[in-house]
């Protein structure tokens, strides 16, 4: 179970919560009528026709993010028809398709960053469908540019404009208190660091090889006489023909072969005459 202390806590845990979560749901709608276009009473009517009092929705618009001097800015006028019908602006005569719908108006600044003089808005529309008498008249959305000089917050107001098509006018006058107002906030920017420049030592680019040159020399060296090879030539005995180098090998062998059977001869002569003898004598 929890104790006095640890309930005491949770519960002022959970009003702070849900004291938290009404002021989020309390603040949505605010910051919804903050942004939604304010209506503005106007007195419009054709030039030299009976006025009436038309609640228009407008609202001037501003770009979203930083504003620096010396920056084009575009602002957008944005007007829009009453949603009650019998407050619209209509129009006395018929529009024609493809009609071409313009607006004129004037914006006042007040503030340094701009000067004081009137700026002119302006925008156009082309009708795609026919408008009959006493319908809704088209109402195009104006814009215009303007260049801030310095920072500061300059007040813009919408004034008078006009609606021109085909050859009517309609003339919209604000009332005293003026029409839709913005305020233009010119801060300065965060300064960008201007870049140090880098120095990079020059790679030197490797230059293509040379192709090398191939000479090619053919020299032949004929030897000399007394260089070359030695001729051979053949040797033809003069005994006789050349039977394997017998004419270079000295005496005949056909004298030792005529000595050898001469001395067998007398070597039987002398023993047959020996054994004679002997033969004599016994």
């Amino acid at each position: 179970m929890l104790t006095s202390k640890a309930r005491r806590r949770v519960a002022l845990k959970a009003s702070a919560m849900a004291v938290l979560g009404a002021g989020i749901f309390a603040a949505i709608p605010v910051m919804a009528a903050v942004a939604a276009p304010a209506p503005v009473a106007y007195t419009c009517g054709p030039s030299g026709a009976p006025t009436a009092t038309v609640p228009f929705q407008m609202e001037l618009k501003t770009p979203a993010g930083t504003i620096t001097p010396n920056a084009t800015v575009t602002v957008t006028w944005d007007v829009k028809q009453p949603a009650a019908a019998e407050s619209q602006l209509r129009a006395t005569a018929t529009i024609t398709p493809n009609s071409t719908v313009g607006a004129v108006g004037t914006v006042s600044p007040s503030g340094s960053p701009l000067p004081s003089t009137s700026i002119t808005a302006s925008g156009a529309i082309r009708q795609p469908t026919t408008v009959t008498p006493s319908a809704a008249l088209p109402l195009p959305t104006m814009t215009m540019v303007v260049r801030p000089t310095a920072t500061g917050t300059v007040a813009l107001r919408g004034g008078a404009f006009d609606i021109k098509v085909n050859n009517a006018t309609y003339h919209c006058q604000p009332p005293t208190s003026g029409g839709p107002s913005v305020n233009l906030v010119v801060a300065t920017g965060t300064p960008t660091a201007s870049p140090t420049p880098t120095r990079t030592s020059p790679t030197p680019t490797p230059s293509s090889p040379r192709p090398t040159r191939t000479s090619t020399h053919t020299v032949t060296i004929t030897p000399s006489p007394s260089e070359s090879e030695p001729t051979r030539k053949s040797q033809t005995p003069k005994a006789g023909a050349d039977t394997g180098a017998g004419g270079t090998m000295g005496p005949d062998g056909r004298l030792f072969i005529l000595t050898g059977g001469a001395l067998i001869v007398a070597a039987a002569g002398g023993g047959l005459l020996m054994r004679r003898r002997n033969a004599a004598r016994g």
